[in-house]
């Protein structure tokens, strides 16, 4: 298997933690069925008559019901990541059915529990790490482009010393994203710890790995060990959860959904209408869980 699929179902692995309420085992299922479609096929050149004839390939190998429903399952979130992160234009499973269950929302963290991580972050005294997190959370990142970033991604307004974030994707595409207070003066603390330290990266956040940079792998961890520190369960935060947070939180304070779509970096405003989704089942709980509202509904019963 090449880098480039490891790369990518990497990826797809966080997003499914992320994303779906699915157990370990079940992860693990998806990534197998994905690696053995992919020893045969390459995934970013797969039309649907290739799906087609590997599941037919699976049938006739004597493959249960099941394992080839599970397998065209696996496949249709595999491609539909594909689109969604841009990889691929068109979707080879998009007319292909299989009965799945309904969709779960993607795990929200109020901002109440933001807050708590954010704070903690605040007193750990690691200016990386504090500055991590503020980008993850402040710019809504995805954690490969976090962990990626370089000096030339930081810009400063000569006349506002406003910092803006240039996130850099594939095919020269870029996003600019202007970053708050907190976290101009977060970043500005940490470049100066940076100078004094003499570190000549171009990375934003270098380490000794082989890519020059931080690992996905290595925050990802950091961010659990560090939640559980504030009473947070680890298996509600990971770094897209954070990103997810990002777009919530301001789709709560008033920001429109096509400005969302903008800093996030989706091609498509369908898939940053899961959000809205999400606000909506928020405000039906908050409805829900109204003490006043309750004590109505018990005056209607009697």
């Amino acid at each position: 298997m090449n880098s480039d699929i490891e790369i990518l179902l990497e990826r797809f692995e966080e997003m499914l933690a992320a994303d779906r309420n699915l157990s370990i085992q079940s992860i693990s299922s998806y990534i197998s069925d994905i690696k053995k479609f992919s020893k045969e096929h390459d995934v970013v050149q797969t039309d649907k008559e290739a799906v087609l004839n590997y599941i037919e390939k699976s049938r006739a190998e004597g493959a249960k019901q099941s394992t080839v429903l599970r397998s065209i399952s696996s496949l249709k979130n595999f491609f539909k990541f594909l689109c969604e992160e841009g990889v691929i234009q068109n979707n080879p499973m998009i007319d292909i059915s299989v009965k799945s269950k309904n969709k779960s929302l993607p795990k929200v963290l109020s901002q109440d529990e933001m807050m708590k991580i954010i704070e903690y972050f605040e007193s750990n005294q690691n200016l990386k790490l504090k500055t991590m997190m503020h980008l993850l959370y402040g710019a809504g990142l995805r954690i490969s482009e976090l962990v990626s970033l370089t000096l030339d991604s930081i810009t400063i307004n000569p006349d506002t010393e406003h910092m803006t974030l240039i996130v850099r994707g594939k095919g020269g595409s870029e996003r600019w994203i202007p970053l708050n207070d907190i976290a101009t003066q977060t970043i500005r603390e940490y470049l100066s710890s940076r100078r004094n330290q003499e570190c000549t990266s171009k990375f934003l956040f270098p380490s000794n790995s082989r890519s020059g940079h931080c690992t996905r792998q290595g925050f990802a961890k950091i961010l659990k060990k560090l939640t559980i520190d504030v009473g947070i369960h680890p298996s509600k935060v990971s770094p897209h959860v954070v990103r997810h947070a990002f777009a919530t939180h301001l789709l709560a304070n008033g920001a429109d959904i096509l400005t969302i779509q903008k800093l996030l970096g989706h091609k498509d405003v369908s898939t940053t209408q899961i959000y809205t989704h999400v606000a909506n089942e928020q405000i039906k709980k908050m409805v829900e869980n109204n003490p006043s509202l309750k004590k109505i509904k018990i005056l209607k019963k009697t």
